[in-house]
């Protein structure tokens, strides 16, 4: 019965932690944060030189809005981020995974919305995600 108390606190501890990538105060999702490491030079580099620099973060597009989800989400890819970097298998060319791509595209419904009423979802009836066309708004390339 210890062992399950002790799983139990270790759980609520690691969800609280989890969470709290999604306190804004922590920055953890800001791009001084993602441009700690090296492999993203280029990405923040090219965001900070953008017009979304002025509007939102790099968790604003990258991660899901829910806090739940958007903190899971956050924690997934940024401790396979790290792994990648410290087994030094950092792809040459960082491309988006299909859950990304649906984050991204939902992100870009979720703040464009007012336009994208009139346009629609850009995937339906085999069409494209946003960042297809309108990919060298923030990372060219």
């Amino acid at each position: 019965m210890k062992v399950v108390k002790w799983l139990l606190v270790l759980a609520v501890i690691g969800f609280g932690m989890m969470l709290m990538t999604k306190i804004p105060a922590l920055g953890l999702a800001e791009a001084g944060f993602c441009g700690r490491c090296h492999a993203m030079d280029y990405q923040v580099e090219t965001y900070l030189h953008s017009p979304h620099a002025l509007e939102a973060n790099c968790g604003d597009c990258h991660d899901p809005h829910g806090l739940v989800t958007g903190s899971a989400f956050a924690v997934y890819t940024g401790t396979r981020d790290v792994y990648r970097v410290l087994t030094n298998t950092v792809p040459l060319e960082i491309k988006t995974t299909d859950l990304s791509k649906n984050v991204l595209q939902a992100n870009c419904l979720r703040c464009h919305g007012e336009v994208m009423t009139e346009v629609g979802d850009t995937r339906e009836n085999g069409g494209s995600y946003c960042f297809h066309c309108h990919r060298n708004i923030v990372h060219p390339k």
